[in-house]
């Protein structure tokens, strides 16, 4: 059933803005193909929360908003056509969609919200607004079948979980931008393999690549200072990594537990620069079988990293 919206009274805010409430569609939830019409500036919180019957979506270019949870649940939605002009993506306002299998964002959205896109397991295709400045916590976590994706350099900040367990997901591009990989952005994600690290890192937060059990090899960038704890736990296939001079702390030494073929690790400083940042420790790693061995450390001895 295709539906075209036609806005009453009731539904036009005093500020001249209209917005679809929750509820309006009750009578109706057998919509499959909706068209919200130009004139339309927000869309409310849970607008059209579990239209299972959902497939398609248009909106229009007066759009500036999508509230939270407003398509939450739609588990048959397929498709959703974006028009130049909104500007954010609310919290879960498309979670659990597990239908939908691309998103293509115009390059007005600034901000994408808490769990926007989680649990979209069908999502293999995805552009990031070139706008984007924020990415919300889980905003697509547990997207299954996301293989690749590309960080706009407009995005300074993405915050925790946002790409948690991304199975499929192979290749990242991070924002020139971001100063921090956030806690658990990664986690679970065990088919990545290639990391694009923003120049400017200076801290890798707890469990960020956690169980990446693909990544086989990483070259960190000068300018990190922090890496925290259990940030690259459980990456069996993490053979060789590059560690910077300016590394301040390696938190609690559990770093690297559970990385079981993690065999060299090349240090830009020397070995008292070495000494001071294990906290007069051999570093160690824990196998996942319990056991313990020592990677080889090729110390650089730089006078300036450039």
């Amino acid at each position: 059933m295709r539906y075209n919206f036609n806005p009453t009274d009731e539904q036009i805010k005093k500020a001249g803005e209209l917005i679809i409430y929750s509820g309006v569609y009750e009578d109706v939830p057998e919509i499959s193909d909706l068209v919200i019409p130009d004139g339309v500036e927000e869309i409310a919180e849970n607008a059209f929360r579990d239209f299972k019957e959902l497939r398609t979506l248009t909106l229009p270019v007066s759009l500036k908003k999508i509230s939270a949870c407003a398509f939450s649940g739609c588990d048959g939605l397929r498709s959703v056509t974006f028009a130049p002009g909104i500007s954010e993506i609310g919290d879960e306002a498309f979670a659990f969609c597990s239908s939908l299998l691309s998103v293509s964002m115009p390059d007005t959205v600034k901000r994408i919200g808490e769990g926007a896109f989680e649990g979209c397991a069908s999502l293999s295709s995805l552009r990031i607004s070139e706008a984007c400045e924020m990415i919300g916590s889980g905003a697509f976590a547990f997207c299954f079948n996301l293989r690749d994706v590309t960080v706009p350099d407009s995005v300074t900040l993405i915050e925790f979980n946002a790409f948690a367990s991304c199975f499929s997901l192979e290749g990242v591009r991070l924002s020139q931008s971001m100063g921090m990989i956030d806690e658990s952005l990664f986690e679970g994600c065990r088919s990545l393999k290639i990391v694009d690290m923003p120049p400017r890192l200076y801290k890798i937060g707890r469990r960020a690549f956690k169980g990446c059990s693909s990544l086989e090899s990483l070259i960190l960038p000068i300018t990190l200072r922090e890496i925290g704890f259990d940030a690259f736990a459980s990456c069996q296939s993490l053979k060789r990594l590059a560690i910077p001079k300016g590394l301040k702390d390696i938190e609690d030494g559990e770093a690297f537990s559970g990385c079981d073929s993690l065999s060299e690790i090349t240090y830009g400083g020397n070995r008292e620069e070495w000494e001071r940042l294990n906290k007069g420790r051999t570093l160690t790693v824990r196998r996942s079988d319990l056991s313990y061995t020592t990677p080889k450390i090729i110390l650089l001895d730089l006078k300036n990293e450039i």
